[in-house]
């Protein structure tokens, strides 16, 4: 069988942009960096990526003219899943089927390429990771959790729900921050979602995505489900303090729960809150950009039990529900217009960021869109050098504050 190691060498982040309508930008340059721009059909752009090392596949690396996502191939694929028409029991079955359309080559075994991610279907071994209270090394997690613009009082707050994880396979690695994944009516620990110094994210291996997520809020709510008049889903835990930090003075904490689905919406999490907190509302707090938006309308399907399809065709989105079929611009596309064209029961609600932010932590980190839309990737990388020195700075003199 063949790895996702030995895809990498065959198939490019540009094979797969170039398949999903991007174009190049010749004008940009052509080197050992080139921009991909997709367009809209207004003569604008939706989106446009700059990827390195254009040619040789296997070192390919691509970040967002917006400041959003980077990565390699696999991220790349991860980040526009929804875009394929493929099934799978798990996202890395599903990005295994798409590569290796692309190298025309059978399904592969990804065991080898997601254990490095921490993210391989096997079930959650709890003796690997130990978890400890932040309280264990609070000038560690405060100095990770601070540089996300999180502040001392939202971190308290949650802080029953943050754990120091040190990972028992990996002796020399330093301790992470973790956010235990368990489902909605069990205290039994199946994952976390981990973040660690220098901007290190992923999972621990073994997570259950499917049906389990990262639920907090203040224990009056979580042991009264009945009580929990608003579910605030986001796509991960930082972007989840954030919309909290950001919005306080408008949430009722007693009749709240706040859910992070780790980047990877499942339906299951979905249903599987939203039965446990049956009177509540499910309110669409993801990213701002389409992924998010399309994550806002398949949770607002699935809260009504629909199953949802979504498929780009241009500047178009095809959206397929049970046996209806509708289709929106892509930029008016979200979770509230498709409840009103599919006449949905009114239990889901939108929330998202302000629109120049892409999500709830840039927007407490002060980092709106247009701050990082540069015309060059070294206008991009001098601005964005600027923007973490000052927040080191920044940062330094609030911990030296709170000391």
């Amino acid at each position: 069988m063949i790895s996702f190691k030995d895809l990498k060498r065959q198939v490019g982040i540009d094979d797969v942009a170039f398949h999903l309508g991007y174009q190049l930008n010749r004008h940009a340059g052509v080197g050992k960096y080139i921009e991909l721009v997709l367009p809209d059909t207004h003569g604008g752009k939706l989106d446009a990526i700059i990827i390195s090392h254009p040619r040789e596949k296997e070192m390919q690396r691509y970040f967002h003219r917006n400041g959003s996502s980077k990565g390699d191939v696999v991220d790349f694929i991860s980040e526009n899943l929804y875009r394929f028409n493929k099934v799978g029991r798990n996202q890395w079955e599903v990005i295994g089927k798409v590569m290796a359309d692309f190298a025309n080559m059978p399904v592969i075994d990804n065991r080898e390429y997601a254990n490095s991610l921490g993210a391989i279907s096997q079930n959650f071994n709890p003796k690997r990771y130990v978890g400890e209270p932040i309280t264990s090394n609070t000038d560690y997690a405060l100095g990770i959790l601070k540089e996300r613009g999180l502040t001392l009082e939202t971190i308290n707050l949650f802080s029953s729900h943050i754990s120091i994880v040190n990972d028992k396979h990996n002796k020399y690695g330093l301790p992470m921050i973790g956010f235990p994944y368990r489902e909605p009516d069990s205290d039994k620990l199946v994952g976390y979602e981990l973040r660690g110094d220098r901007g290190f994210k992923g999972k621990a291996a073994g997570t259950n995505s499917t049906t389990a997520m990262w639920v907090a809020g203040i224990p009056s709510a979580l042991n009264n489900p009945g009580n929990v008049n608003r579910v605030y889903f986001c796509e991960s835990a930082y972007d989840a303090m954030a919309f909290y930090q950001a919005n306080r003075a408008k949430i009722d904490l007693a009749r709240s729960a706040f859910v992070s689905v780790g980047g990877a919406l499942s339906n299951r999490q979905v249903s599987s809150v939203m039965d446990h907190f049956y009177f509540a509302k499910a309110v669409d707090c993801f990213d701002n950009d389409l992924a998010g938006r399309v994550y806002g309308m398949r949770m607002a399907g699935t809260v009504d039990g629909m199953r949802l399809g979504v498929v780009q065709v241009g500047d178009k989105l095809q959206i397929k529900a049970d046996d209806r079929q509708i289709e929106m611009d892509i930029g008016k596309a979200n979770a509230v217009v498709l409840s009103k064209q599919l006449g949905l029961s009114g239990r889901t609600e939108m929330w998202k960021p302000p629109q120049n932010y892409k999500d709830w932590n840039d927007v407490v980190r002060g980092m709106p869109l247009e701050a990082l839309q540069l015309k060059t990737k070294f206008q991009r990388d001098e601005n964005l050098s600027r923007i973490r020195q000052e927040m080191r700075e920044r940062n330094e003199q609030k911990r030296g504050f709170h000391r």
